[in-house]
This record gives structure tokens, C-alpha cells and sequence, in this order.
């Protein structure tokens, strides 16, 4: 999707404000009149995004201060979206056509901040990953944006299995490298509900 500047968006205290993975992250997703799951949506850019090119979609945030954030940003550009408070799935129901996240992936062993990823960088996106499956539709799309900082590596290795990851986007940063994978599921009777 392209940024679409007449979008305003509000960061609000405390809410995660869109930054160089957001967009990397959002000029990357290709996405029409489909289902879309939006998960830590922070201020709602990209939900907002999918949205006005025709989605259904569904934005959560485990952080009440970014539920509101994202609902305000949608109610100030006219333009609807459903947003939910939820811990990754927790109180998420329903298939998606394609699910979005942009996780906490720097390695820290605080999970403090909105960026801190864990020990490895990858533990907010393997407890998603462990999940997403069962809310993809059969032909559906994860979108997810990582950090060379993070154990990558693992991360793929641990869920092949399961899903095929394809490269599809990349930014070079001065300490890192941040990049953007298309997932799917393989089509295995243990994919699905």
C-alpha cells in the first residue's frame, strides 16, 4: 500500500508512534476488499490504510491507551474500522484473509517498551506465530515485519514446519537490518481448525 498523506494520524502517550518499520511495513502489504486483522495496531496507520482500499478490517492492541488512539484516528478520518483491546489473539474470533503485525523485536530481557522483543527479539513473534494459523484463511497472508537484531534464524526454523516464509521487503538502518516477510501456511490438515 502507498502512504496516503490526506490519512492524520494522533500518537497519544504512551502509544507506539509510527516509525521507519511502520512504513516499511505498510508499503509492503498488498491488500483489497478482504478480511484484514491488524494486530498491535499502536495509532491504527496501517489499519487505517487497509481500511480506506476496502478491508474489513479488525485492529488490537494489548495497551488500552493505543485501543483508544486507534479509535480516535478512524473516528477523526471518517473512516471504519473495528478495534479491540487483546493480548496477540486473546480475545480475537473469526478467519482472516491477512493478519498484520509490526511485534516488539529487539532483544531485551526487560518486555517493558513497545520495541523490547524478549531475549532473542522474537518471543512476542513466536507466541503470534504459534496462533496465527488458526485465524488465516486457507489462501490468507501474515505480513510481519523483523530485526537482523533478532534471532531470525530461529524464528523460521522453529515454524517451517507450519508456514513458508518469503522476504519481500528490506531497509537497512544504520545497527540493523529491519525486514518484511509474506507468510503462508503449507498445506497440512494440522494448519487448520
Amino acid at each position: 500500500m502507498e502512504i496516503d498523506a490526506r490519512i492524520i494520524i494522533e500518537v497519544s502517550e504512551g502509544v507506539y508512534p509510527p516509525s521507519e518499520d511502520s512504513y516499511l511495513l505498510l508499503g509492503c502489504i498488498e491488500v483489497g476488499k478482504e478480511k484484514v486483522l491488524e494486530v498491535g495496531t499502536g495509532t491504527g496507520i496501517i489499519a487505517l490504510h487497509a481500511a480506506k482500499r476496502g478491508a474489513d478490517v479488525t485492529a488490537v492492541d494489548i495497551k488500552q491507551e493505543a485501543v483508544e488512539n486507534a479509535r480516535k484516528n478512524a473516528e477523526m478520518n471518517g473512516i471504519k474500522i473495528h478495534v479491540e483491546q487483546s493480548d496477540l489473539f486473546s480475545n480475537v474470533s473469526g478467519i482472516f484473509d491477512v493478519i498484520i503485525f509490526n511485534p516488539p523485536y529487539l532483544p531485551s530481557d526487560k518486555m517493558e517498551e513497545a520495541w523490547e522483543g524478549g531475549e532473542e527479539g522474537i518471543e512476542v513473534a513466536k507466541r503470534f506465530l504459534e496462533k496465527a494459523r488458526f485465524y488465516l484463511s486457507h489462501k490468507g497472508r501474515i505480513y510481519i515485519v523483523l530485526s537482523t537484531l533478532g534471532n531470525i534464524k530461529k524464528l523460521i526454523d522453529d515454524f517451517e514446519q507450519f508456514y513458508d516464509f518469503e522476504e519481500i521487503g528490506r531497509m537497512n538502518l544504520f545497527f540493523e537490518k529491519l525486514i518484511v516477510y509474506k507468510i503462508t501456511c503449507k498445506d497440512t490438515e494440522t494448519n487448520f481448525r
